[in-house]
């Protein structure tokens, strides 16, 4: 159950939770195919792989969010881990139109374990809403994008196998800690890692950003610059831990 968030055309970034019971450990992983590329490997089941996020020399980041109709560990053993596409994309990807290319792949041939992956760019971005067979494509125009474990675009027929109250309150205050003091939408300039550093710590109840355990477990933080091409990681909680930071 994650929080992610994505400045336009500057950053992407989130906390990644797992629910007790599942794997909390991580890789931070370097690979290459068409592009050198560096992204957070987890182990929620020993059916995960891929990477849940990351980013390529070409300044294509990736990450991502769940949302099913099964838990995670059931939706794991029946389709594919969309770790798989977000790797796909790192590897192959140069600017958004060939992310989305290859994503639209994946939606059309590839049932895919359910949710929100949020690709951004140094000329923009898209979130894609999938919950195979259906998906949503939004082009990313405003300056702040956020998503939780619950869709905004997507029409589902059935419930999700999420904590809806706990995702929509998150979504809500990760969006209020987004805005500036004088609640305008700021630009993409007035962010810094200092600052998303702030918000992926926050702690206000009743569903913190910067979880500590009872539902959910914060594992591990990531932020990705994307015009250095690098990424700033913390494992473990944001509040707690150094983060570290490699590039590409």
């Amino acid at each position: 159950m994650c929080t992610l968030g994505a400045i336009y055309g500057k950053f992407l970034f989130k906390n990644r939770d797992m629910e007790p019971g599942a794997g909390i450990t991580e890789d931070l992983l370097h690979g290459h195919g068409r592009y050198r590329y560096i992204g957070v490997a987890g182990h929620a089941s020993p059916l995960e792989c891929g990477l849940n996020s990351g980013i390529n020399e070409a300044g294509v980041a990736v990450a991502m969010t769940f949302a099913d109709y099964m838990p995670l560990p059931e939706a794991l053993k029946r389709k594919t881990p969309r770790g798989v596409l977000v790797e796909n994309i790192l590897q192959n990807a140069g600017h958004l139109e060939a992310a989305l290319q290859i994503a639209g792949n994946f939606l059309i041939n590839t049932p895919l374990v359910g949710g929100n992956l949020v690709i951004m760019t140094p000329d923009g971005g898209a979130v894609i809403e999938q919950l195979y067979p259906k998906y949503a494509v939004e082009r990313i125009i405003q300056n702040i994008t956020v998503r939780t474990n619950h869709f905004l675009n997507l029409k589902t027929d059935e419930k999700l196998a999420v904590n809806k109250a706990n995702s929509q309150t998150r979504f809500a205050r990760f969006t209020r800690l987004s805005v500036s003091p004088d609640l305008r939408e700021p630009s993409s300039e007035e962010f810094s890692v200092a600052r998303i550093k702030a918000m992926l710590a926050d702690h206000e109840e009743p569903h913190p950003i910067c979880r500590h355990g009872g539902d959910a477990q914060t594992v591990s933080a990531a932020i990705y610059d994307i015009d250095k091409r690098a990424i700033h990681y913390a494992y473990g909680n944001p509040c707690r831990q150094t983060f570290t930071q490699y590039t590409v």
